[in-house]
């Protein structure tokens, strides 16, 4: 095989064949990692006819004229279509809003730099893509607190180690309402938290938010079930497990127990949902309007939490990339079935989102109504785990058989392997980046700023 053709392959797949290292000597990529990242990226090379139906399919792809899924656009700067429509063709918008917007293309077959920044689905004949209309510039630190030079102050803070009495052996959102409160009260404008996305509930022991199942849900672990329902309700839970006492221990250890102190928490949280069922309740509605503005993204994650409940009961491979056919496709049959089977338990982790989720509102309401000019910085971890559910409802947009890390460095001599996936980038283009999207208005759904660091 040609080294040069490889590499030609690699290229045009947008990968770098080569980089300078920590000590600033020119390094290449071994042609058997460039071989492994192709095929993950779905363009076998192992030998010079796959290079080359490699090569003529990426090929074929870039030269196509195809209008894409998404375009975008600078608001007061028009956008040019006449690659795609001639002149005067009408369009329909439908804004991020909802709102309706009707006009024509103009003589060159722009559309006007009038269109409100946001997403906007757009109609043009046949043709529906989501236009992106992006602002002048980005929201800044002086904006959010309304100074032209800001000398605004933050605090930082990591969840599980903010503890108070009550807690069970681990620190919550509640207890973050009150920090948020006070530092407000003191003249903070920020508060930033360790990350809080999605974990796996059928898998205590795997507890590092860097790895997550989902980026685009919350850990139900931190939520705050006595300020939603009522310390009432959750006292009621606790001693219709008899946990009582096992939570008065875990609050007495030096270090947190997570496989105790979660699965604890995780069965106080089921007792709690079979009384929400129990009769008529004045927070039903809430919790069914969260669920269907969730919608599709959370049935997924709760059905993916489900099926990991049902196979560690039996003692079964939870990685859904060694499940059955059947469980592999989020869209199968056989998963909507299960579905209606379990809707239950299903019904059950969707309360946990909707627990978490107003849980971390309340923080986030506490810190700007106290003052705060940003409130809650969100920490996104910079990938999720390939085995987890976000990998596997969004498999086309994530690189779920490939992990991405870091080469050897000054410091780490053996180079690092982070153990989770990264967006596919062929994938985004071709679902107009909308995985990326939602993970974004996820994490800022209830905070002020995101941030992330690797």
């Amino acid at each position: 095989m040609s080294d040069a053709q490889l590499e030609l392959l690699a290229s045009r797949a947008g990968l770098a064949v080569d980089w300078i290292d920590a000590n600033g000597r020119a390094q290449k990529v071994e042609d058997r990692v460039l071989r492994a990242v192709l095929a993950g990226l779905g363009h076998p090379a192992e030998d010079p006819q796959q290079v080359e139906q490699s090569l003529l399919q990426l090929q074929g792809g870039q030269q196509s004229r195809h209008l894409p899924p998404l375009l975008t656009a600078d608001h007061g700067q028009s956008l040019d279509l006449a690659r795609y429509f001639p002149p005067h063709t009408a369009c329909v918008l439908r804004l991020e809003d909802g709102s309706p917007l009707h006009l024509d293309l103009d003589a060159e077959s722009r559309l006007p730099g009038s269109i409100p920044v946001g997403y906007h689905a757009v109609s043009i004949d046949d043709e529906h893509f989501v236009l992106a209309v992006a602002p002048e510039r980005c929201f800044s630190v002086a904006d959010a607190v309304h100074q032209p030079t800001p000398r605004a102050w933050g605090l930082s803070v990591q969840l599980y180690a903010l503890r108070r009495p009550g807690d069970g052996g681990f620190g919550d959102t509640q207890a973050l309402e009150e920090l948020a409160r006070q530092a407000a009260e003191r003249g903070a404008d920020a508060l930033a938290i360790s990350p809080l996305h999605a974990m796996f509930s059928s898998d205590p022991l795997r507890y590092s938010p860097y790895s997550p199942s989902s980026r685009l849900f919350l850990n139900s672990l931190y939520a705050a079930p006595g300020a939603i329902l009522g310390d009432r309700a959750w006292r009621t839970a606790i001693e219709a497990c008899g946990l009582g006492e096992q939570l008065q221990d875990l609050e007495q250890l030096p270090l947190i127990d997570w496989p105790l102190a979660a699965q604890a928490k995780l069965r106080a949280l089921r007792a709690l949902y079979e009384g929400f069922c129990q009769g008529e309740h004045p927070l039903h509605e809430d919790f069914a309007s969260y669920r269907r503005a969730a919608g599709e993204a959370l049935e997924n994650h709760c059905r993916f939490e489900a099926i990991q409940a049902q196979r560690a009961a039996r003692g079964e491979d939870l990685d859904w990339r060694h499940w059955p056919p059947q469980w592999r496709d989020p869209a199968s049959p056989a998963l909507a079935h299960f579905a209606e089977e379990q809707a239950h338990e299903i019904s059950f982790h969707a309360f946990c989102q909707w627990l978490i989720a107003r849980s971390l509102e309340r923080a986030q309401s506490a810190a700007r109504s106290g003052g705060m000019g940003i409130g809650l910085i969100a920490d996104l971890a910079v990938g999720a785990d390939g085995g987890g559910s976000q990998a596997w409802s969004r498999q086309e947009q994530l690189l779920a058989n490939l992990t991405v890390g870091a080469p050897p460095d000054i410091l780490n001599r053996q180079g690092q392997s982070w153990g989770i996936s990264a967006f596919s980038p062929e994938g985004l283009q071709r679902h107009g980046f909308r995985a990326f999207i939602e993970m974004l208005r996820a994490n800022f759904a209830h905070a002020g700023a995101c941030a992330s660091t690797m």
